[in-house]
């Protein structure tokens, strides 16, 4: 089966026009690194593979628990793939380029760290500026990231900020109904409390303001510590 990228990111505009062939079949016999095993049972494993000359990053959920491989995984690729397509172009996103089946998809390789790598004092404050300004880009394009931490964030080539993993977002298009207006925004606000909390975290004496945490955010962090208090307390 051959698929046509869905945009091209920064580092991929050369290869545009050009057609990847991909399948699961295919995918099995190329050469492949373990990027990582996923933070948990419930995300993607992550694989750099080569492919027709090029480097492409798969992820894959065919070998989690079947909960996960048939229901959730399959929605969280989904969610990501709108994301994606709902960003082609933006500078700081990697590029779509083909879902292979329901449990795979495929995407642009960014080389770079992510901020999880990093030392506190070892990144500048434009680096941070820019991330805002990236964050301003998504949002303008309808997508809010929703679960952004150090480890979602890249420096790449350059040392530009890069935003990955989007299996958490929202896309609110054009016309979206109220209920979908209304948690976009606390979303919104959530990625911009969680970029000002890097900034806090990884610039020495940065009194950059942190936004109050949104009320749904806030409604999330009170069910988890219940949920912790009644698990020490059994």
């Amino acid at each position: 089966m051959a698929f046509r990228r869905e945009h091209a990111g920064s580092t991929a505009r050369a290869h545009a026009d050009a057609t990847i062939v991909l399948a699961r079949e295919r995918l099995a016999s190329l050469p492949r690194r373990r990027l990582h095993g996923g933070r948990n049972f419930t995300k993607a494993v992550v694989d750099l593979v080569e492919i027709d000359g090029r480097t492409i990053i798969l992820k894959d959920i065919a070998s989690r628990p079947w909960p996960v491989r048939l229901l959730l995984g399959p929605w969280q690729l989904d969610r990501e793939g709108r994301a994606y397509r709902a960003l082609a172009g933006v500078r700081g996103t990697p590029a779509f380029v083909a879902r292979i089946d329901r449990q795979a998809i495929a995407l642009e390789y960014v080389p770079g760290r992510s901020l999880a790598s990093y030392r506190r004092g070892e990144l500048k404050a434009d680096f941070f500026d820019r991330l805002d300004r990236l964050l301003d880009d998504i949002h303008a394009r309808g997508v809010a990231h929703g679960d952004l931490h150090r480890h979602d964030v890249l420096a790449g080539p350059g040392g530009e900020p890069y935003l990955v993993d989007f299996s958490t977002s929202m896309v609110a298009p054009h016309g979206a109904g109220a209920l979908a207006r209304f948690l976009f925004r606390q979303m919104c606000r959530a990625d911009r409390r969680s970029a000002a909390k890097l900034r806090q975290r990884f610039l020495p004496g940065s009194r950059a303001p942190v936004p109050e945490r949104s009320g749904l955010y806030r409604v999330g962090g009170w069910a988890r510590r219940i949920a912790d208090r009644f698990r020490r307390s059994r």
